[in-house]
């Protein structure tokens, strides 16, 4: 799509809504139209009142004429194409000084674009009708979702393309950031060798590398804020101070506890060959219920340094069921998507 001459792909679905609607075709608010937008500025006033006691919003008769114009509808059109403009150059900016065969840094934060485009360029959404497009990038989407959200939380990666709920939370611990990259690595390989068309394997797996390459470097330069707290509360708890007194004891004892674990470079790597032989053995199999209650008993033995506290191994897997829920959705839709596929 061209926006303020630059070209920026925000999606096949995108690309076809917006062909739909090319630019410079005329564009007449219907009276309807006019009445929606005024009922719709009424109702956030309304809004604004009840939560912000003293708080007015108001249009005057001038701008709520502007705004149901065509001169109106083309400012906003303008100044949604400068703020896409504005995301370009911040993307580029996180680029610089990376690897410029990489090319998840033109979309960190949305990497599913990477990929998106590529399948787009070469014809693979060609015949599909537009809720398919829809539906296939959502997945896609939802896979890359965890990396994604630790992208959002270490960058500043400006729009946010996508749809879906995060998959991730927005300051993951590190080994919950290394099953999120494992487990989509794992998911896209299973889709390249399900769904792509033998013209776009190479390139598809080729993404794939980069993409695992990509996290791997975010990974390296990763330090989660909570994973720093819990080494803070050890240590003011090993120096004796009465800090847990008045907190709950129970979460905090675990705080303790997670920060006086330590792993190995050797601990990390090994836990992380683990959880990509249980995707790729079971996910891969069909067996995503085991793939995931095998990926969490090896997760909580991994972060809790095998205790056998059962109430801490419990804890560290609530903490990151989100994450395993994610997993687990996007694997089961994968697996619908092949099956109707064949």
């Amino acid at each position: 799509m061209q926006i303020n001459g630059n070209s920026i792909f925000m999606g096949a679905y995108a690309e076809r809504m917006a062909s739909k609607h090319p630019e410079g075709s005329e564009l007449t608010l219907s009276s309807e139209r006019s009445i929606q937008i005024e009922e719709g500025i009424k109702q956030a006033a309304a809004t604004s009142n009840l939560q912000n006691r003293g708080v007015r919003v108001s249009v005057s008769k001038e701008n709520m004429d502007f705004l149901c114009s065509e001169k109106g509808f083309q400012k906003m059109k303008q100044d949604a194409a400068d703020i896409y403009s504005l995301n370009m150059k911040q993307q580029q900016k996180l680029a610089e000084g990376r690897d410029p065969g990489d090319k998840f840094w033109n979309n960190t934060g949305d990497q599913w674009l990477t990929f998106s485009g590529a399948l787009n360029n070469g014809g693979f959404y060609d015949g599909m009708s537009d809720e398919e497009v829809k539906n296939f990038e959502g997945l896609l989407e939802q896979i890359t979702s965890g990396m994604d959200s630790l992208s959002k939380s270490q960058f500043n990666t400006g729009i946010d393309f996508g749809t879906v709920a995060p998959g991730g939370k927005y300051f993951m611990s590190s080994a919950e950031a290394a099953v999120s990259l494992e487990a989509s690595t794992a998911a896209l390989q299973y889709m390249s060798e399900k769904l792509m068309p033998d013209h776009l394997k190479d390139e598809f797996n080729g993404l794939i590398d980069m993409y695992k390459k990509h996290n791997e470097e975010i990974l390296s330069e990763y330090q989660s804020p909570m994973e720093s707290f819990n080494k803070v509360v050890a240590g003011i708890s090993k120096a004796g101070e009465n800090f847990l007194s008045t907190k709950p004891v129970d979460e905090f004892k675990y705080t303790v506890m997670l920060g006086e674990t330590e792993n190995s470079e050797e601990d990390k790597a090994d836990f992380r060959k683990d959880i990509s032989e249980i995707f790729k053995n079971y996910g891969m199999n069909g067996d995503i219920k085991t793939a995931i209650s095998m990926a969490k008993e090896r997760f909580s033995q991994f972060v809790t340094n095998d205790s056998e506290d059962e109430d801490f191994q419990q804890y560290v897997r609530d903490e990151a069921d989100h994450i395993f829920s994610n997993i687990q959705g996007y694997w089961e839709k994968l697996r619908s998507t092949v099956q109707l596929d064949i």
